[in-house]
């Protein structure tokens, strides 16, 4: 049968509207799962609620979204570090694992902890999520809890994994009483970072990512693919930074963490390892150990008030030294 030019239009422009409904259905429902946290409860692994916490409800800075925390006091009480989990995580759980023998260890140094459920994870209001561009404010709440309670300026630090790596760079960028930042897997750039891995992520070819970023920017108010903290941490060369990662994470690859630390001017520690946030997992006294130092070393509200980068001892990038200690490849700055 010979179809007459008029109804071949009728048939292609159905069919364009067809393909063009399914795609935006699509990209949709894969938008909805990106911007929605799998909760888990703080409350899975016991050992939490055998130990001595203060519970902990507070707002985001600016806002009335509730969140929930934990706050576990050192004996003096004058520094600070707050724990910021990634996504699909909660407090307790920061570091893919339970996150209560670091605890430990730097309420043994001195540092108070507190440790966060970000929006719409754990305990805390329901949101979506929009991977740091909001969450910043859940951790600047946070920070403004601490400062309430008699924490000064500069005796406060952040260690941020993947997500809450990317949350904690947003919050020191806004917030200069932070006196220390480590990231643990976070990524420079949120749509790099999408682009190379959003089969993975996803299990739906690249072609659909664009609509996936309109469709969440309808979702949520917020584009991500303006979502970079590399940038964000370009004016961190004086502040005290870490950055650690495995050096064949599947999910953020290396060199977003290189990034990261070229940006602040930071250190950079990588570790042997094949899971995202895999570094305390593997190696968790020598985690332990180097982030606790890092903190005493550099949580110091006399020294944030002098603002002498000197008394800093994170080595630049190019002052960088690789060594081989035990199992773990590295590039040592703290």
């Amino acid at each position: 049968m010979n179809l007459s030019p008029a109804n071949a239009f009728a048939i292609a422009a159905v069919t364009a509207l067809v393909l063009v409904t399914l795609y935006l259905v699509v990209s949709a429902v894969i938008a909805h799962i990106m911007t929605r946290a799998r909760r888990k409860s703080p409350h899975d692994d016991p050992i939490w609620d055998a130990h001595k916490l203060d519970r902990v409800n507070f707002n985001t800075r600016g806002g009335d979204l509730a969140l929930a925390g934990w706050y576990v006091r050192a004996a003096r009480a004058e520094r600070a570090v707050v724990l910021v989990h990634g996504k699909d995580c909660c407090r307790g759980d920061e570091l893919k694992t339970s996150s209560y023998e670091l605890v430990q260890s730097l309420i043994e140094r001195g540092l108070s902890v507190f440790m966060l459920d970000l929006r719409g994870h754990g305990e805390s209001a329901s949101a979506r999520m929009t991977y740091g561009l909001r969450e910043r404010f859940d951790v600047l709440g946070a920070v403004d809890w601490l400062i309430e309670r008699g924490y000064k300026p500069g005796a406060i630090g952040l260690l941020g994994a993947s997500m809450g790596g990317a949350c904690a760079i947003a919050a020191t960028k806004l917030e200069p009483a932070i006196g220390a930042l480590i990231t643990d897997s976070a990524y420079a750039d949120f749509g790099d970072m999408m682009k190379r891995r959003f089969r993975r992520l996803s299990g739906m070819p690249n072609a659909f990512l664009p609509g996936a970023l309109f469709m969440s920017r309808l979702l949520t108010g917020v584009r991500f693919e303006k979502n970079r903290p590399a940038e964000d941490a370009n004016g961190f060369a004086d502040l005290p930074m870490l950055v650690i990662h495995s050096d064949r994470d599947p999910f953020v690859p290396l060199d977003h963490a290189e990034q990261i630390a070229k940006a602040a001017n930071a250190g950079l520690w990588v570790t042997s390892g094949e899971h995202h946030i895999a570094s305390y997992r593997r190696f968790p006294e020598e985690y332990k150990d180097r982030v606790g130092r890092f903190f005493q070393t550099h949580l110091n509200s006399a020294r944030f008030a002098v603002q002498t980068s000197a008394q800093s001892t994170v080595l630049p990038m190019s002052q960088i030294e690789t060594t081989a200690a035990s199992t773990d490849r590295e590039k040592i700055a703290a």
